[in-house]
């Protein structure tokens, strides 16, 4: 079975859709970029079928016309949110100009990019200077970390906050859990 297929496969099996699960950590991250600037450009990398624009306008629902909310993946999902911009893009060459968005999101897609280094390096490399990254995966502790065959790796929120370090970022916060967070600045 090919990798879109079995990532078909996979997202029909369990449902995929939003599995935001630290949300408050994510909302306070959006409200301090909303509290600098008239506009926040919000990139959702593996936006899958974009639900993270639903949950924005609930959690933020005086300022959410001030996110500008754009989607990305590298296919195009069933029942996608159509009231947003969505891109079929790979997350290693995102093409967007440096220094684009106030914010990127990256909820439980890292473990499926082949090269994730690249990819966080596009992250940093079209983030705002002081924009924020918000990733949040499957710790390689769970056994769904292991289970899932769209899996490419298993990863730990002290290794990823090392990366993210090494690659320019200042981790301001993490989480070890079944489903952690890092939350880094440019």
């Amino acid at each position: 079975m090919s990798y879109l297929n079995k990532i078909l496969h996979e997202a029909k099996k369990y449902g995929w859709g939003l599995i935001l699960i630290h949300r408050d950590v994510l909302k306070r991250h959006i409200a301090y970029a909303l509290s600098r600037f008239d506009v926040v450009r919000l990139l959702d990398i593996g936006s899958w079928n974009c639900l993270l624009w639903n949950w924005i306008k609930e959690a933020f629902p005086k300022d959410y016309h001030r996110i500008e909310y754009i989607g990305i993946d590298v296919l195009e999902p069933p029942n996608r949110v159509q009231d947003v911009k969505f891109y079929i893009m790979s997350p290693t060459y995102l093409m967007f100009p440096s220094d684009s968005f106030h914010v990127v999101t990256m909820i439980e897609v890292l473990e499926h990019i082949f090269d994730y280094t690249l990819a966080l390096r596009e992250a940093y490399r079209v983030l705002k200077p002081n924009g924020v990254l918000f990733i949040q995966s499957v710790i390689c502790t769970d056994k769904n970390a292991l289970h899932d065959e769209t899996h490419y790796h298993v990863l730990h929120p002290r290794t990823l906050s090392r990366l993210l370090e090494h690659l320019g970022f200042e981790v301001v916060e993490s989480r070890e859990d079944g489903n952690f967070y890092v939350v880094g600045y440019k």
